[in-house]
């Protein structure tokens, strides 16, 4: 069934009295922004805001007499508000939600769900929508009657209302409009928030639900039906098979007069067709067949999505003639108003007061919640580049996962302890609401609210049992994220393929790859194939070796993944090895308060294949990243700004990139026992660890754990040296950057004393920053030159196949370390001098040194 465009229904027009103009406002995907903060940042937002989008609504309905406001979802959950609200000071008794204390204050008509509304579990839902003084709809949940039978569902809330106003035609006259709403959601809800929908509640398909229940509200007197859909564009969905992005399909139901969506936080119609998102449109550019943007339809049915945070409202503005005694839409205008002006770069539109007086006790409680203390890190923390290159914001993400899942398995699971743990994260912060929203963290003090800007969503963790075949399409499904690019032409190339979500680009730690980007794409962003034929994802390893791909691993991921999300071949229906109700970002709390400082670096498991030749590749990030860029050899700052706000940057991807990786040296005898509970026996380095840690060298970052996968910076390496060659601490810090109050002060000042390391210029040490394996080889051959009494020489010469990157400072301090068999090229053949070392390296290295021969 297909709706017909209104346009050219009626060729005269109608007499004054019986024509009626309507205008519809949308709010969607709220997530809590209630006022225009970053509480991530502790700073003011201008992109975000309900308290904004307030005044938007008043100057709409100044501008029209006969209005609607309906919100479509998305509104309990997504800042730390959200969070504080749910989990830490839930709302309980007669309290009302602060997003209904402010939504109560703008006179909505109607609302529906979103997914996330489910993230808190029904009874904090029901709990939450006491408090507000406007109704809820939704057809497509209904409660879990167990049995088979599907006619006799029950809808778990009320599918439709049929909302009865009183507005005033064109000739002044009071007239009676009867608008039915429908309300439905995404049907991935029960797999999304499974453990706390499973046995309560099911879904059904958004096209079949409306085709039901349509003809009801029509037989119920409707005059006017709007499908308040929490749902998003896919011009590839199709009907009848629970599309999480329906949108398409929906609006060729016949009886659907409006279309309020959301879901995917686009905006809909854009100012023009250049700025319309690339979700409209096709692989060149083109706005699909049925989008008008210029009208602000689909498939000839009056559309609007208003974007994230309340930084636009949604805007239909109908025309109605009564025919018959009924009224019909005979035209339609759909638009958005932004509350901030980008070019301009300044706010259309002042907050209203009381909404912020409303609020104002919730937010400050909020705020010194997400300031709570947690820990340090020693270097910044940003995610600018995190969809091009291997990134500390997620790797951060990945190895607390990781540990969190080696210590479960090892406490309950030992029938497990021989599967390899690989861990799954995404810079879930990278620019999907637009240019602002990156992590950027200062070096030094980390609080809950970092955590959050780290971890986005309210997801839990799980763990699933997949074979190495699996996490092969796993990454190519991820590798989707890019473009296809042509290694034969000079013209700039776009890496990043817009139309695919950043919260889908999942990184596996624990195995080694690279993207082979001039190939094109084997799986489109809905998941579905796109050139089977193909495969971007090549030198997959494991340990040094190409995966095997019937063998088991251990997938740390969340429940969004685990379930289906994101429509990952292979992943939905594993086996859930771990089903945690713990929340992944509380999991990365914990692993920052346990290790109280943190060394954010990316070991480069991942990366872009080289590409030959004069091939320009761009990408787009904040502007604020071009500080970054500068401290990259790799990226690089256009200083051109696209239509959107952001920056153009250049990405060279002529250099590989060697991941830090174990060398290929041979594993020593291994303890009986494990001393550290994240170093088992079976760890490669644990001989080494385990040695240093009896002899008071080295010491775990907690009593009982050592992260072995952190990396080591310049100090703590200084003192390695100085504890291993017991060299007597000075306390003369010898360079401005090193305070005389630090911890690692006395033990610089020994190994600089005693000519075993320099600065990285004459009076900075740079002692944050992690070590190189080039600085450590000239660090380490200086502590054996102190033990020979003598300089010495390399008996051979090293060839690595990166021998040209060896820096000329360090290139003889390679050749003894090597022909010392202190440290070992990679398995790849490669000494990758400019990569950074583990935890473990160095406690292999500090080892090798004590038992070098010196002769």
């Amino acid at each position: 069934m297909t709706a017909l465009p209104f346009s050219g229904m009626f060729a005269a027009a109608a007499p004054a009295d019986s024509t009626m103009k309507l205008r519809i406002m949308e709010t969607t995907d709220i997530h809590t922004n209630l006022l225009p903060y970053d509480y991530y940042k502790s700073a003011t937002s201008l992109t975000v805001g309900l308290a904004r989008t307030a005044n938007l609504v008043k100057e709409a309905r100044q501008e029209a007499g006969n209005t609607l406001l309906v919100d479509n979802g998305d509104l309990i959950q997504g800042t730390p508000l959200g969070t504080y609200k749910a989990l830490v000071n839930p709302i309980k008794g007669t309290e009302i939600h602060p997003v209904y204390k402010a939504m109560n204050l703008m006179g909505y008509d109607v609302a529906t769900f979103g997914n996330h509304e489910f993230n808190y579990g029904l009874d904090y839902l029901d709990q939450a929508i006491k408090g507000a003084n406007f109704p809820y709809i939704n057809a497509n949940v209904y409660v879990d009657d167990k049995d088979s039978n599907p006619d006799n569902d029950v809808n778990k809330y009320s599918p439709y209302q049929i909302i009865t106003k009183s507005y005033k035609d064109e000739a002044g006259n009071v007239q009676t409009l009867k608008i039915g709403v429908l309300g439905l959601v995404t049907p991935q809800i029960t797999e999304w928030d499974k453990s706390n929908l499973e046995g309560k509640v099911i879904t059904k398909d958004i096209v079949t639900t409306a085709e039901k229940f349509i003809p009801q509200m029509r037989a119920a007197g409707a005059d006017l039906i709007i499908a308040m859909t929490h749902s998003g564009f896919n011009g590839s969905a199709e009907a009848y098979v629970k599309a999480e992005d329906a949108i398409f399909p929906l609006s060729k139901v016949a009886g659907i007069d409006a279309i309020t969506f959301s879901h995917t936080h686009k905006v809909f119609p854009a100012a023009d067709e250049k700025s319309l998102d690339a979700l409209f449109k096709d692989a060149s550019g083109k706005v699909l067949p049925g989008v008008d943007n210029a009208k602000g339809t689909i498939n000839g049915v009056p559309a609007v999505q208003a974007g994230y945070g309340g930084s636009n409202l949604g805007l239909i503005d109908l025309t109605l003639e009564k025919t018959d005694g009924k009224w019909k839409v005979a035209s339609s205008q759909s638009s958005t108003k932004a509350i901030y002006d980008a070019v301009a770069k300044k706010s259309t539109v002042d907050v209203d007061q009381a909404i912020v007086d409303a609020v104002q006790a919730d937010h400050e409680a909020t705020i010194a919640y997400a300031n709570s203390p947690i820990g340090t890190t020693t270097a910044p923390i940003y995610s600018y580049f995190g969809l091009v290159q291997d990134d500390p914001s997620v790797q951060i993400v990945t190895t607390a996962q990781k540990q969190y899942v080696e210590n479960y398995i090892k406490a309950n699971l030992p029938q497990y302890a021989d599967i390899p743990v690989l861990s799954v994260g995404a810079p879930f912060k990278a620019g999907r609401n637009g240019p602002e929203e990156y992590t950027d963290i200062a070096q030094g003090p980390l609080a809950i609210k970092s955590a959050g800007d780290l971890y986005l969503y309210d997801n839990t963790l799980k763990a699933i049992l997949v074979k190495g075949s699996v996490v092969k399409e796993w990454l190519e499904m991820s590798a989707g994220k890019f473009n296809q690019i042509d290694p034969s032409s000079t013209e700039a190339q776009e890496l990043l393929n817009s139309s695919f979500a950043v919260y889908n680009f999942d990184v596996i730690d624990g195995v080694t790859y690279q993207v082979d980007v001039t190939k094109p794409a084997k799986y489109k962003p809905d998941g579905t194939v796109n050139d089977a034929s193909s495969s971007r994802i090549i030198n997959l390893q494991y340990n040094g070796k190409a995966i095997d791909p019937n063998q088991d691993f251990i997938m740390a991921t969340n429940n969004y993944r685990a379930s289906g999300g994101g429509n990952f071949p292979g992943v939905k229906g594993s086996k859930y090895i771990i089903d945690s109700p713990d929340e992944n970002r509380q999991i990365l709390m914990d692993y920052i308060t346990a290790s109280k400082t943190i060394n954010p670096s990316a070991d480069n498991n991942w990366s872009i294949a080289p590409i030959s030749g004069n091939v320009k590749v761009t990408f787009t990030s904040s502007p604020k990243a071009e500080t970054y860029a500068k401290t990259t050899d790799n990226i690089a700052y256009t200083g051109q700004v696209d239509e959107k706000g952001f920056g153009v940057f250049t990405l060279d991807v002529s250099k590989a990139v060697t991941p830090s990786l174990p060398a290929a040296d041979p594993v020593t005898e291994q303890p009986a026992v494990a001393v550290f509970k994240d170093v088992p026996v079976s760890h490669w380095a644990a001989g080494y660890i385990n040695s240093l840690a009896a002899d008071k060298i080295i010491s775990g970052k907690t009593a009982d754990t050592f992260d072995p996968n952190g990396l080591v910076t310049r100090a703590e390496f200084a003192s390695l040296l100085t504890k291993a060659l017991k060299l007597q601490v000075s306390v003369s810090p010898a360079f401005k950057d090193v305070p005389a109050a630090a911890w690692y002060a006395g033990a610089v000042a020994a190994a600089h004393e005693n000519k075993l390391v320099s600065g990285v210029t004459a009076d900075t040490f740079a002692p944050n920053a992690s070590i190189t394996r080039e600085q450590m080889a000239v660090m380490v051959k200086q502590g054996l030159d102190l033990r020979a009494g003598k300089i010495l020489t390399a008996i051979t010469a090293v060839s690595f196949s990166d021998s040209a990157s060896i820096s000329a400072w360090a290139t003889s301090a390679v050749a003894v370390t090597v022909d010392k068999k202190i440290i070992a090229g990679r398995t790849d053949g490669s000494f990758a001098p400019k990569a950074t070392a583990t935890r473990a390296e160095a406690a292999k290295v500090i080892s090798s040194l004590l038992f070098a021969s010196v002769e």
